[in-house]
């Protein structure tokens, strides 16, 4: 199959490739901002992106993956990190009138499931999901070697289950969502509310006024910090809890962990999950944890794969 292009739209980039979606193999790359005037001037961007990487028209096909709820049609209902973007919006059907060919769009952390699933951890696998641990919490949902959406686009949205019945406020407002447990604002904001209440830490101290990195966590840690030790101890039950019941729900034989918290954690975070007595539903022994292996490409990999599936 002839090289498709994939493009990881996120909240304040676009990048473009070439991907073979057999291999997983990308080459040359077009790299630019994200607008923040609202989906036309998104839309506008990655057109000019996508046009800018391959102006013979050579690829067939284009996979894009979007940070927000994307329904199996390639409409976004749902996308609160790029500012601006307000409103419901068929990216899929606006963007194939830009730019004259077939385009396929997924949600970011979906189609980075699909290129776990078929280039990378997950190879060889017909029922998984990928949860990716950075700024929040994602997920997606593979099922018989199909990317699953739902008919919202809320299929794999892990982040979102409540693992914590009126607990803590999750970014998106409601009380208890393992995000915010487990995502690194989370951690962050549970941080700065105890600094407040005269509770010092090392996140704190850290960071200053700026935003704590998964770094300066993985360091305090090191340091035997007992807020954070407490708040990742937190973390990790939050994961089993849900990791765990999602897995029994859906008879997973895989999950994949990935995200900037859990590449800076690495395999004994997830080590920690899997031997956590909070693991949900039947416990550890109903499937594997590994690490994923795309971290840097698999937005770009998975959209193209995806694009190949719907027009290959």
């Amino acid at each position: 199959m002839p090289d498709l292009i994939g493009v990881d739209l996120g909240g304040t980039k676009i990048l473009a490739r070439f991907v073979d979606p057999q291999t997983g193999r990308s080459r040359k790359r077009v790299k630019r901002s994200t607008p923040t005037t609202g989906p036309d001037g998104v839309l506008r961007a990655l057109a000019e992106v996508i046009t800018e990487l391959d102006p013979g028209q050579t690829a067939a096909a284009v996979g894009v993956g979007v940070p927000g709820l994307v329904t199996s049609a390639g409409v976004v209902t749902y996308c609160p990190n790029i500012p601006g973007w307000d409103d419901e919006v068929d990216v899929a059907t606006k963007l194939r009138k830009k730019l004259g060919r077939p385009v396929a769009v997924g949600n970011d952390v979906s189609v980075g499931a699909l290129a776990e699933h078929r280039v990378g951890a997950g190879r060889g696998v017909a029922d998984m999901a990928t949860v990716f641990v950075g700024t929040g919490v994602g997920g997606g949902l593979v099922l018989n070697n199909r990317m699953v959406a739902g008919k919202r686009g809320m299929a794999g949205e892990i982040g979102h289950v409540t693992t914590h019945p009126g607990g803590r406020i999750c970014g998106c407002g409601r009380a208890g969502h393992l995000e915010a447990y487990a995502g690194r604002a989370g951690i962050e904001a549970e941080a700065r509310r105890l600094h407040a209440l005269g509770v010092e830490n090392e996140l704190v101290r850290q960071a200053g006024d700026g935003r704590i990195r998964s770094s300066q966590i993985a360091k305090a840690l090191e340091l035997s910090d007992q807020v954070t030790v407490s708040l990742i101890n937190d973390a990790v039950e939050a994961l089993a809890i849900a990791i765990g019941s999602v897995a029994t729900l859906l008879d997973l034989e895989l999950i994949v962990l990935g995200g900037g918290v859990v590449d800076r954690m690495g395999q004994d975070f997830v080590d920690r999950i899997a031997q956590s007595k909070g693991f949900g539903g039947f416990g550890s022994d109903v499937c594997e944890l590994k690490l994923a292996e795309r971290l840097d490409d698999a937005g770009v990999v998975g959209a193209a794969i995806l694009a190949a599936d719907l027009f290959g």
